[in-house]
């Protein structure tokens, strides 16, 4: 009790000497932090640069996405040790025998741990997501009615930016059902309504020529020559014919809206027409009495 007590005195009755330690302590630690963040980020972004193994786009883009996801758990994890050692050295520097504590970590670990019992199911949730290989950062997923693309997985937390380009959070203890629409490859459907009148096999025809196309053309993300499927449904006004095309993950709807174009310009060139909604109206002619049938009465 006394050692502790003269501990303390000695950390209020500080010399220059003390303060220019913790001052360098301090300015170690904020260097030490970022030369260990700096070094994460070299180590994977050599790693994705060494990315050539795989057969086709799908295996490079996946593969980067989880390095990517990797990374950001990695530097938290060495963040946290950069923490603990520069906070022990601290201590030391003080006089402050560091054995009890680090001794003395279990039964406040133990503590804290039924305290907090949530963060820890953050965590371990955290880690099972990463290791399943679940989702990555930059893949579209759907979880407990939220939408949007990953930002960002902490070892608390999934970070999601909605269409509308709202944060939301959401503690991986929560995250039971996880919907994703851009794991190893995704899928583009383009629904296609034309009238009756149009000629429906010139309108498949343009349909599949269009989609082996871009199929063949470099960047545009689809992986193989698209499927019509034919006529999907009738309807009071229109033809319905649907097109699956296969993208690279996150690709589908960069995909949809590039073929919607050019089909529209390819269907006009061809007199192929879009249905659209239309109201018959029959007006009867109004009953005329003659002028003879006026005398006569």
């Amino acid at each position: 009790m006394e050692s502790m007590l003269e501990t303390v005195r000695g950390m209020v009755f500080m010399d220059i000497k003390d303060i220019i330690n913790i001052l360098l302590l301090c300015v170690g630690w904020y260097i030490a932090d970022k030369a260990a963040e700096c070094l994460v980020k070299r180590f994977f972004k050599v790693a994705e640069e060494k990315i050539v193994g795989g057969d086709t786009e799908i295996c490079n883009a996946a593969m980067v996405q989880r390095l990517k996801t990797i990374r950001q758990l990695v530097t938290q994890l060495v963040r946290v040790v950069v923490a603990l050692f520069m906070g022990f050295w601290l201590l030391e520097s003080f006089g402050v025998d560091v054995r009890p504590i680090i001794a003395g970590i279990g039964v406040v670990g133990l503590g804290i741990s039924l305290a907090a019992q949530n963060v820890i199911r953050d965590f371990i949730n955290g880690m099972l997501f990463l290791m399943e290989d679940q989702y990555n950062v930059g893949d579209w997923i759907e979880v407990n009615t939220f939408s949007g693309t990953v930002e960002r997985i902490t070892l608390r937390a999934t970070r999601l930016r909605d269409f509308d380009g709202n944060l939301v959070i959401i503690p991986n203890s929560l995250i039971q059902t996880v919907v994703n629409y851009t794991k190893h490859w995704s899928v583009a459907v383009v629904k296609v309504g034309i009238t009756y009148e149009s000629n429906y096999g010139k309108a498949s025809e343009i349909m599949t020529s269009l989609g082996e196309e871009m199929a063949q053309e470099a960047g545009t993300g689809i992986l193989e020559p698209p499927t019509v499927q034919g006529i999907t449904d009738f309807t009071a006004n229109s033809v319905n014919m649907r097109i699956i095309i296969k993208t690279a993950p996150g690709r589908q709807w960069e995909v949809g809206r590039k073929y919607r174009v050019r089909l529209k310009e390819l269907f006009d060139k061809e007199g192929i027409f879009f249905a659209y909604p239309q109201i018959v109206i029959h007006k009867s002619e109004p009953k005329t009495t003659s002028t003879d049938d006026n005398q006569e009465g």
